[in-house]
């Protein structure tokens, strides 16, 4: 499982809401090199967001499950992770093109956490800010 991104607009603005509204991207799920979906634009800091707050969460919790809906979009979700009894975890999107077999915690983790990684470096050089940083930042400003 991968998580692709490209920016396509940067906000101006280096902290509060308007790095959300203003800064988009294209975001790319693949499952064995196959496309799960393509988002053209999304708010790409908000979807990284919320998997931050996934991730934290599921640190503590190995079951949570996470739900993306956009402010951007009326469709939901945009994309969503389920634990399954059989301990897979399964993706939907509205924007699915395929049904996806399931996936062990430790992809799903790692997809998640390589996003993230890759995600902070354009941050730090964008914002001045990692993650953790700007997570607390936008919650502040909100």
């Amino acid at each position: 499982m991968d998580f692709g991104f490209e920016i396509v607009a940067i906000s101006k603005q280096r902290k509060g809401y308007r790095v959300v509204t203003d800064t988009s991207g294209k975001l790319r799920v693949t499952f064995a090199h196959d496309r799960f979906f393509l988002f053209e634009e999304i708010l790409i800091v908000e979807f990284a967001l919320y998997c931050f707050d996934w991730q934290c969460e599921y640190g503590r919790d190995p079951t949570a499950s996470f739900y993306y809906a956009s402010m951007d979009e009326e469709e939901e979700p945009l994309l969503a992770f389920t634990l399954q009894l059989d301990g897979l975890w399964t993706a939907e999107s509205g924007w699915a093109e395929f049904t996806n077999p399931g996936i062990s915690n430790e992809e799903l983790s790692k997809a998640v956490s390589d996003f993230l990684l890759n995600f902070e470096s354009f941050t730090k050089s964008a914002f001045g800010f990692g993650m953790k940083s700007l997570a607390s930042e936008l919650k502040r400003s909100l």
